[in-house]
């Protein structure tokens, strides 16, 4: 199987909770929707779309989860008052105060992952996603969960990933609860978090869980769903 690696980092990131609701709390790396997400704005696809022509997209990610910072946004709760049909010379606008209030909003500082990733049913859409990565060539500007929050991607390695027997292998970056039978390894600080797996065109989400070393090491596990892609061992969401 053919995939893409490809180095997506930014200043900021925001990966916004399902159940987060005044306090925007942020997944502490981005769930595989965003991922998707990110993909489809490269190739240009609408935003309703995504859960359905890269439902098979299979996708890996490694990298140090970022410090978390409180950031106060300022959130608008009515628009502007309309502009009149008749402007006079002299008039200088409404003066009708705009309601706002200031919310804190978890944020990642300085998010710097890798992403593997391939799509082995769409061999002319993967063709082109790595020729735009390649190329620095994107339909929507990449971001980090929110749209301000702008992203740099770089492309690093199109490799073949080579399937592996089940056995037990030291996996990079977070993999499926479901998948994997954990390993007991002295040193290493483990989380099992419940993240976005999939999306219908209705916006329903769909939730897995996940194992996540908090610093980035590789998880000890035994797993058939295990795969080597240049030297490193990864399992697919």
């Amino acid at each position: 199987m053919e995939t893409l690696s490809f180095r997506w980092r930014g200043r900021f990131g925001h990966f916004l909770r399902a159940e987060a609701n005044v306090n925007a709390f942020t997944y502490p790396i981005p769930p595989r929707t965003a991922i998707q997400g990110l993909i489809a704005a490269i190739l240009g696809l609408e935003k309703d779309s995504l859960g359905e022509a890269l439902a098979g997209v299979r996708i890996a990610l490694s990298g140090v989860p970022p410090q978390r910072f409180w950031h106060r946004v300022k959130l608008r709760k009515d628009p502007p008052a309309a502009l009149p049909f008749k402007v006079k010379a002299k008039q200088k606008g409404s003066r009708k105060p705009e309601k706002a209030t200031l919310v804190l909003q978890e944020w990642l500082y300085r998010p710097d992952f890798t992403v593997t990733c391939a799509l082995p049913d769409q061999s002319e859409r993967f063709t082109e996603l790595c020729d735009r990565v390649r190329e620095r060539r994107w339909h929507f500007g990449p971001c980090l969960g929110l749209s301000e929050l702008l992203a740099d991607v770089e492309w690093l390695s199109e490799e073949q990933a080579e399937p592996l027997r089940e056995g037990d292998y030291r996996v990079q970056g977070p993999c499926r609860a479901d998948q994997v039978e954990l390993r007991a390894e002295d040193g290493l600080g483990i989380h099992l978090l419940r993240l976005p797996h999939s999306v219908d065109a209705q916006r329903t989400f769909r939730h897995r869980g996940y194992y996540l070393e908090h610093q980035g090491r590789p998880i000890p596990v035994h797993t058939r769903h295990a795969w080597r892609v240049g030297g490193r061992e990864l399992c697919f969401w």
